[in-house]
């Protein structure tokens, strides 16, 4: 709200802002500005704003540093925030033009213009007035000889003063009975400010009129912002109008009523209000400025303004202003303002709490941004705000809870346990887990996480929340496992003759966010590189009944592809290889020299007397293809985009085997042709090597081509560091050997060198001389010496170095083969739900899909009942069974867990949090008695006895707040009252 004022010791207005500050949840209130601003004083401003921010600033600009110079290396990546904010760049709702007077303010501008009309021991003057030093029988002597414009100042201090005795004396010396300063004030005006009855009284019988003013106020404004109800009264009583119409017809000055409200609600002068009203002043009336006093008093928490405009006939709580296209109601102000009496007053009123101002926040929205707790549940207890109500960027309440403030945690559980939707998302894809990542909030993230919010959630830009956390707030993400634990408890079987220990495993927690891909949970854990948590008991429970679910979907494509690439490498040995399918045609090429194809040869009979034989594979393998490609056009489907699927080497690979079997064809000529075994052999290999990466994708064979995979990597690395020097070995030999056949060329050289480095060296080069002539002795010599160093520093070094790698890669590959295991087993499960969920697939084979391959076809409701302690369970491997029962013995051991259905407060649940991180640091041991089921029964019949009657004081404590929330209001309403009814007392005992 802007509020025009007089600052102390200037007789020029002023603009007083409230405003909100950029950092949600705090307000700077009051910050006097002038109305004209220089742009130096604009600098100097904003340069002590960033020296409250951060004091080294100011120092940086004021003493600019010049020993150095930033760098350009490209542009700054952009800042990571949600784009567009409300709550960073938030628009004041609204802007009340009413002119705030006080006694202040008229006091330092009568003594500012005494000292500008006249010398400053004149305003010793004032001081005499004041004292009573100057009376009616020495007015004369001592004031005749100032200027007429100070006798008139003397005069209206005199009136501002109660100085009645003296005002008939001024009038005689020369003052101006209706004298009005540079400010519009006159003495009625500042007489009924005053509230000096004698002095109205004394003007008005002079003949001065009651609705007397020269700007845009009466006496009855000053009555008002004096909080003179009586001085109202006489004038009231002596003509003075509350209703009337525009001055003189100039639109630019304000009606006598134009604010006659205002200034009675701004100087929460709650006796003149009255009158005002009893008057016939309408409440409900907008005016020119679009202001309305019931909105002023919400603004401002004046509760008791505020009570008497609504207990007026016909006040209209729901009554909207309209300043600059922008509209809002009393409740978006005095909840946007934290003002939790008025908020009450208004909804008892019958205040529509669900109705949006111009950007679609309603007041639930003000009330949590401004993180005020008791507004935020007056809204929903006696409001029926609805929590998931969104503005116009699709933002919630729960968007505009998260800030830095002490009470955002309050207030998040508040709308929480109103039903507020944790997962919501804005415009821009942002939850409120993003939000508060975003500002480093580790207690709104934990609050949030605990209560349900998906951390696997992408905005827009593919932004996932534990992306943020895992940057901004790393630590909460022990809640994530502590959730998990949570999920793994004990009971006993409900038969009286078999007490056996049952363990159940609660996968929602996994499920609830990702249907119908079920994996896409874990899966972005793993992209973020929390992989980690896939060794929870809970995760490699549910991997291992997903892979058993999913499994024979890629069993059945290695088997399709299997078939494709045994088909053509059927067809590139026969009809290219060994160009049987030529040789059938014309028995002038028929290579005789190849076994396959020799006449004594059946199998070459068959082929040479049967050319449709080859004919066939070739067609049944297009068959094969054509299928292939449909396969991968479809799959292209499960990618993020094209880019991410091109940049997918088993793509590139299977493509180039597809469009390998078209080239290789001998249906364009009937014939077949040399270069096209060379494009067959790459085929081959490729489709070959391609099944090898596909049977490595399997969690029980993975870790070998894993193995495989690392090594080959380290080798590419070092042969690209030592490529130079085994080219220069090359060259060398090529020099000292240019007879030798191995070093016949230089290519013909680097391929004998690097079959050199494997340890088949040839030394017989040193001694034997193609040409039968011995060789010079340098040449002997040099021969000699390069062979030498070629054998210690290539054979040796080079070659036990990559063993090492190798070696050590291996073994550090076994150490983490469990963990690699799982994640490969989640990136293929991944991978296949990509294929088979994509949504292009028609219903009824969706819904088959859904059948077989989903661990919860009906989603969210999975829980399994296993007995880890029975020799007989086969249903989970035998170290997941046993590593869940120890999670579970151990929560039983350390805490009291409570029925499932009951209402957690996060407050005891963090410190089971914390509890339980300490106790982590501890090496688990199990002892061998504590799987005794007898012993374990006894402990788990007195856990469950003390968690029933935990629940019911627990039941108990939480009717007790209620009971207590309702109540709260009532007796701060008597409190208030108390105290106004003293105040009333104490007010009329000083007028006495």
């Amino acid at each position: 709200m802007e509020n025009l004022g007089y600052k102390e010791g200037s007789a020029k207005p002023t603009v007083t802002k409230r405003r909100m500050s950029r950092a949600r949840g705090s307000v700077i209130e009051n910050e006097a500005l002038p109305l004209s601003i220089s742009p130096r004083f604009k600098s100097v401003t904003s340069s002590m704003v960033r020296w409250r921010q951060d004091p080294e600033a100011m120092i940086e600009e004021e003493y600019p540093s010049e020993d150095f110079e930033y760098m350009e290396m490209g542009t700054c990546p952009p800042a990571e925030s949600a784009p567009n904010s409300m709550y960073d760049s938030f628009e004041e709702t609204t802007t009340d033009l009413s002119i705030h007077i006080n006694r202040e303010s008229i006091k330092n501008n009568l003594l500012d213009q005494m000292k500008t009309v006249g010398v400053n021991g004149h305003v010793k003057f004032y001081e005499d007035v004041e004292q009573g030093n100057i009376i009616a029988s020495n007015c004369s002597e001592l004031l005749s000889d100032l200027s007429k414009i100070e006798k008139n100042l003397i005069y209206l201090w005199s009136t501002f003063l109660k100085r009645w005795d003296i005002l008939e004396a001024l009038i005689k010396i020369g003052a101006d009975l209706c004298f009005c300063d540079q400010n519009g004030y006159s003495a009625l005006h500042l007489a009924s400010f005053s509230g000096c009855l004698t002095s109205i009284n004394f003007l008005l019988s002079h003949g001065v009129d009651a609705n007397f003013h020269t700007k845009c106020f009466t006496p009855l404004h000053f009555a008002a912002f004096g909080n003179s109800p009586e001085a109202v009264k006489m004038l009231i009583n002596n003509g003075a109008k509350v209703t009337n119409g525009s001055l003189n017809g100039n639109i630019n000055k304000l009606s006598a009523d134009e604010s006659l409200l205002h200034c009675a609600v701004r100087s929460n002068a709650t006796e003149c209000l009255k009158l005002f009203i009893d008057e016939g002043v309408d409440v409900n009336q907008l005016r020119s400025n679009g202001t309305n006093a019931i909105h002023l008093a919400a603004d401002l928490g004046h509760s008791k303004c505020l009570e008497i405009l609504l207990n007026a006939p016909k006040a209209d709580p729901n009554i909207r202003i309209c300043i600059r296209e922008k509209e809002s109601t009393a409740l978006h102000l005095a909840a946007d303002e934290g003002n939790a009496e008025c908020v009450g007053l208004l909804l008892a009123k019958g205040a529509d709490a669900k109705v949006k101002n111009h950007r679609g926040f309603t007041p639930l929205h003000l009330a949590a941004r401004t993180s005020n707790l008791e507004c935020v549940e007056l809204l929903l207890r006696d409001g029926n705000a609805d929590p998931n109500s969104e503005d116009f960027d699709h933002r919630t309440p729960l968007h505009a809870a998260i800030s830095k403030s002490d009470s955002s945690f309050d207030i998040i559980e508040a709308l929480v346990s109103w039903g507020a939707n944790v997962n919501a998302k804005d415009v821009y894809g942002f939850t409120a887990l993003h939000l508060a990542a975003l500002d480093g909030l580790a207690h709104c993230v934990e609050l949030l996480i605990y209560h349900g919010s998906d951390v696997t959630t992408k905005s827009r830009k593919g932004t996932t929340a534990l992306n943020v956390i895992n940057r901004k707030t790393p630590a909460s993400l022990a809640i994530v496992s502590q959730k998990l634990d949570e999920a793994i408890t004990l009971t006993h079987s409900q038969d009286n003759q078999n007490r056996e220990v049952e363990l159940e495993l609660d996968f929602r927690s996994i499920l609830q966010h990702c249907h119908p891909r079920e994996i896409s949970y874990l899966n972005t854990f793993v992209d973020e590189g929390n992989k980690e948590i896939l060794q929870h008991p809970l995760c490699s429970a549910f991997l291992y009944i997903k892979w058993g679910k999913i499994r024979k979907y890629y069993i059945a494509r290695l088997l399709f592809c299997f078939i494709f690439v045994l088909f053509l490498t059927l067809y590139v040995l026969t009809a290219l290889a060994h160009n049987c399918y030529n040789g059938s045609k014309d028995m002038e090429d028929t290579i005789q020299e190849q076994e396959l194809c020799q006449k004594q040869s059946i199998l070459g009979d068959m082929l040479r007397n049967n050319p449709f034989v080859m004919e066939m594979q070739w067609w049944f393998l297009v068959a094969i293809t054509i299928v292939e490609i449909c396969r991968k056009i479809y799959g292209i489907t499960g990618y993020s985009s094209f880019k991410h699927y091109v940049r997918q080497m088993e793509n590139v690979i299977e493509w180039f085997v597809i469009w390998s079997v078209f080239i290789i064809s001998h249906v364009y000529t009937d014939r077949t042709y040399t270069w096209q075994n060379h494009v067959g052999a790459f085929a081959v290999l490729l489709g070959w090597t391609n099944l090898m990466l596909m049977i490595g994708q399997l969690p029980a064979l993975g870790a070998y081509v894993a193995m495989y995979t690392k090594v080959q990597g380290e080798f590419a690395k070092l042969f690209a560091a030592y490529s130079c020097m085994l080219i220069g070995f090359t060259i060398s030999f090529c020099v000292i050997f240019p007879s030798s056949p191995d070093f016949a060329n230089p290519f013909m050289g680097f391929i004998t060198v690097l079959v050199m480095m494997t340890g088949e060296n040839d030394v017989s080069i040193l001694v034997n001389d193609p040409d039968g002539k011995d060789p010079p002795f340098l040449l002997e010599v040099s021969a000699q010496v390069t062979f030498i160093l070629f054998l210690l520093f290539v054979t040796v070094v080079l070659m036990n170095l990559l063993v090492g790698i190798a070696v050590h890669d291996i073994q550090g590959l076994k150490k983490t083969a469990d963990l690699s295991k799982l994640v490969r087993q989640t990136k293929l499960i991944s991978y296949i739900e990509s294929a088979l969920f994509n949504g292009w697939l028609p219903n009824w084979l969706r819904s088959l899909l859904h059948y077989t391959a989903l661990v919860s076809p009906q989603a969210y409701k999975v829980v399994l009942s296993v007995r880890p302690l029975n020799p007989g369970e086969k249903r989970l491997p035998r170290h997941i069974l046993m590593s869940a029962y120890e999670t579970a013995s151990k929560a039983r051991k350390h805490y009291t867990v409570a029925n499932k259905n009951s209402n957690i407060s996060y407050f005891s649940y963090k410190n089971k949090l914390e509890n339980n991180s300490a106790t982590a640091l501890v090496e688990r041991s199990v002892d061998s008695d504590y799987f005794e089921t007898d012993s374990m029964c006894t402990l788990t019949n007195k856990i469950e006895e003390s968690a029933e009657k935990i629940d019911q004081l627990t039941n108990e404590i939480r009717e007790l707040k209620m009971i207590i929330g309702q109540d709260r209001l009532a007796i701060e309403r008597l409190i208030t009252m108390l105290s106004s009814n003293n105040n009333a007392k104490q007010d009329k005992s000083t007028d006495k």
